[in-house]
Formats: structure tokens, C-alpha cells, sequence
């Protein structure tokens, strides 16, 4: 079996002249009008690639699934897609004239001489359609990454059954620096490379690899959003690996690069460079500590829309909003229950969202009770927990024109005065109503809206 890697958490997969592709990105991330570079830049020569066979999408997220690439591969191939993902996900590549098939957990599936075995994870809220992959050969070859999973334990249980000594294990680096929430702390970062180290060694604990590659981080900013690249990778792959070639030297780490390609026989692993992939530049993603707390513009750029639209995305906050989270939030819910009967000094005990558009900012408040918003008084004390956004996002992400974490990374901010009682992790399910799960109509609508734009 040879692997090569493709940039972020892309690999090609060779075995018995012919090929298969995991979550290939040709050119950028983003599915909607704003697209990401992939970092960092390279060329991709599909031709010199073994005949493809098949492809497999592991999840919805746009750094994974690209309907730009889709667009540009041969319709012969198998699109392998989890049991977990959206009808939407699954309707637009079959439109688009795919064969789709659908893989669950703990049932090995064939593609020409590999076996694929999904491994389900503990349950992620922002990622609930992921599995975790082992692909193996008949050498007794085997490849294990996590993609965005968390191990579940009874999964460290059936490796170590099934394929306790692996020949290559991914580390995927997903750690990008958090919005700085409303309450400013322009040394937070620092703990950022504690938090990542601690989920390396995590890795190590629980897997027990023998060698590692360590993959992710593979975007960039652009544009009026170009400042992002020095705040968002505060913990970069490098440093990454360099830390856990000291915390865990009895592991062979690599650092992930474009094109690195590894050939892998029983537990042999040779390593050399692909001449189907070939870099194109790489900009700069140096830190910088002094933008940490700098405002953040919209995600769509625009930062005023008219009273008209406005008050569209106003009415949707204070009639429908709290409903939704009734439905589609039952942790935050709870959480909110138990903070309107205990209190909390100094503030409302409650959530809100503050809607900004132009020079103005508007603080909508949940009435627990009769399960909706009302605007708040802005001499009243601040609510409890909320998140800021502003008003031209939020009406993207109703119209489903756009992936809601990347928004969320981007230019929503949260706060919480009480974090032992509503964190970030429960903030989160405030979002979940916007995402293609509970969304699919409105979603598939966009997908063939925008497949439409790229084959034209």
C-alpha cells in the first residue's frame, strides 16, 4: 500500500495500480462565496495519479467535502460517504452522477486491494457524521487516522484486538486559536500550546503508535481577512511535531508536507516524494499576539444591511430563534434552567444574542418561560452567556449559504460569565439548527445552486 499526502488531511491511497482518495481539496476550502487557499499552495497532477477508483468523503465540513473538487473528478469513481452524513451531502454527489455508498461503523468495505474499517468516536456535537478510518492490505500494512474523531474507548479496545501494532498512525492538528470572547484575555494564547500538547499525548496514550504523521492547519486567509493567518495558527504543525519528537521520542514523527508519499509493507515504511504533487508557495501564518483581541469583521465582509433585511434576521432572533434551541439544544437548554432557578450575581441569568449591524449592536434576551427573545435594556446587567454576531452572517447561514463553523471560527464571539456552568463546548449547541443535519432542503438547495455555477 503507498499513501501519499495531499495537503491538510488529503491522501491518495495506491495499491494494485489503481487509487482512491480521502477528503481531496484541489484548491480551497469553502463551499460558499468565501473560499480559503489551502496552505500551503501545491499542484496536483491528476493524471499521474494510478487510475481512481473510488472516493471517500469522511464528512460535511468544507475542509473535507469540496464540491469544487467533485466537479473536476471522473464520474466513474465511488463516492464513499458515512451513514451518519445529511441527505443533503449524499443527494447533491448523486445528482451531480456518482454512485454513492454509504459505510457505517465496524463493517470493513473493499476498495480494490484495501480494507476500510470505520471506527466510530465519542459523540462531537460540531461533527456528529465522522468516523475514524484504518485502512489495511494484504501485506498486514495498516494506516489509522483520526480525521477529526476523539477515541472512543471501547475503540482503543477493538485495536487493540484487531490491529494492536500499526504501521503508520495521522495526528491531525485541529487546533486553531479561539476567538477571543467577549471578556478580552490577550494572553489566552498562551495556553493554547499546553491544550495541544496534552491532546498529543492523548493520541500517544491511547493508540500506542509506533510512527506518526501529524496533518491539518492545511489553510490560509486572504484578502481583507489576511490578518487571520497570524492568529488563527498560534500552534502550527512544526512546533507540534518538534514537541512530540521530545515528549515522545520512542514514536517516529513526521511532519506533514505536500506530496510526502510512503510505501507501506507489513510493519516496513519507506518514505520518499511524489512527483504528482508539487508546492506552489506557502504565505506567511506567523503569530502575532498583538491581533489576538483585534475586532473581527464580518465573515461575509458586509458590515450594514439595510432596515429591511434587518428586520428579517431581527424577527427570525426573537419568534423563532428560542424554539429551535428548545429543539436543537437540549444541554444548553438544561444548563439555562438550572442558572434561571440558582441565579448568578451580577448578571441576568440568561442567554442572549447581541446582533450587530453598522455602528449599532442590539442585545436580544431569552425569556426561559414563554420560549422567546426579547430585546433587552442596554443599562440592564449584562446576560450571563450569549454570542455576538453580526446581522449580514446571520443571514447567510439562515439562507444555508454557508457552513455555520467557519462562521463561528471566524467572526462570532461568545462570552459566559458562568463557565462552570455553561462553557464553550455547551455554547456551541446555539449554532446546531443552522447546520445541513437538521437543514438538509435548504442546504441541497444551495449545493445545486452552486454545483450549477462551477460546471457552467
Amino acid at each position: 500500500m503507498r499513501i501519499t499526502f495531499l495537503g491538510h488531511q488529503g491522501w491518495q491511497f495506491e495499491q494494485d495500480g489503481r487509487s482512491c482518495l480521502l477528503d481531496p481539496i484541489l484548491e480551497a476550502v469553502g463551499n460558499g462565496a468565501v473560499r480559503l487557499p489551502i496552505w500551503p499552495r501545491r499542484r496536483l497532477d491528476l493524471a499521474k495519479f494510478e487510475p481512481l477508483d473510488a472516493v471517500i468523503i469522511s464528512h460535511e465540513h468544507a475542509d473535507h467535502f469540496s464540491l469544487e473538487t467533485l466537479v473536476a473528478l471522473p464520474r466513474h469513481c465511488r463516492i464513499h460517504i458515512s451513514d451518519l452524513s445529511s441527505l443533503a451531502m449524499g443527494t447533491a454527489i448523486a445528482e451531480l452522477g456518482f454512485r454513492v455508498e454509504r459505510f457505517t461503523a465496524l463493517r470493513p468495505f473493499m476498495i480494490g486491494g484495501i480494507t476500510v474499517t470505520a471506527l466510530p468516536g465519542l459523540y462531537n456535537t460540531l461533527e456528529p457524521d465522522t468516523y475514524a478510518l484504518l485502512m489495511q492490505d494484504a501485506s498486514g500494512a495498516s494506516f489509522l487516522t483520526a480525521i477529526d474523531t476523539v477515541a472512543h474507548p471501547d475503540i482503543e479496545a477493538w485495536l487493540a484486538r484487531h490491529c494492536p501494532i500499526r504501521t503508520l498512525d495521522n495526528l491531525t492538528n485541529n487546533f486553531v486559536e479561539p476567538l477571543q470572547a467577549l471578556i478580552d484575555d490577550e494572553w489566552s494564547y498562551t495556553k493554547s500550546r499546553a491544550i495541544v500538547a496534552r491532546h498529543m499525548l492523548d493520541f500517544v496514550q491511547k493508540f500506542q503508535p509506533r510512527r506518526a504523521i501529524v496533518s491539518g492547519q492545511g489553510w490560509s486567509f486572504s484578502g481583507p481577512q489576511a490578518t487571520f493567518n497570524h492568529v488563527f495558527f498560534s500552534v502550527d504543525n512544526r512546533w507540534l511535531t518538534q514537541s512530540a519528537r521530545q515528549l515522545a521520542p520512542h514514536v517516529d514523527w513526521f511532519e506533514g508536507s505536500p506530496g510526502m508519499r510512503f510505501t507501506l509493507h507489513g510493519e516496513t515504511l519507506t518514505v520518499d516524494q511524489s512527483d504528482a504533487v508539487g508546492a506552489v508557495e506557502r504565505p506567511s501564518r506567523e503569530f502575532d499576539r498583538r491581533l489576538v483581541c483585534r475586532d473581527r469583521s464580518p465573515w461575509t465582509g458586509v458590515t450594514n444591511i439595510p432596515p429591511q433585511r434587518f428586520e428579517a434576521v431581527r424577527e427570525f432572533v426573537c419568534e423563532r430563534y428560542a424554539q429551535l434551541l428548545e429543539a436543537r439544544a437540549p444541554r444548553l437548554m438544561e444548563r439555562l434552567y438550572y442558572l434561571k432557578c440558582e441565579g448568578a450575581p451580577g448578571v441576568t441569568a440568561t442567554f442572549a444574542v447581541s446582533l450587530r449591524n453598522g455602528d449599532s449592536r442590539r442585545v436580544f434576551e431569552l425569556d426561559y418561560g414563554h420560549l422567546l427573545f426579547r430585546e433587552a435594556s442596554t443599562t440592564a446587567p449584562p446576560s450571563a452567556v450569549g454570542f455576538e454576531i453580526w446581522a449580514a452572517d446571520l443571514e447567510l447561514l439562515l439562507a444555508a449559504r454557508e457552513e455555520v463553523f467557519m462562521v463561528y471560527e471566524s467572526s462570532i464571539r461568545t462570552w459566559s460569565f458562568v463557565p462552570d456552568v455553561i462553557d464553550a463546548a455547551t455554547l456551541i449547541e446555539s449554532l446546531m439548527w443552522f447546520t445541513p443535519r437538521y437543514r438538509p432542503q435548504e442546504f441541497l438547495q444551495f449545493y445545486r445552486s452552486r454545483l450549477a455555477q462551477l460546471q457552467a
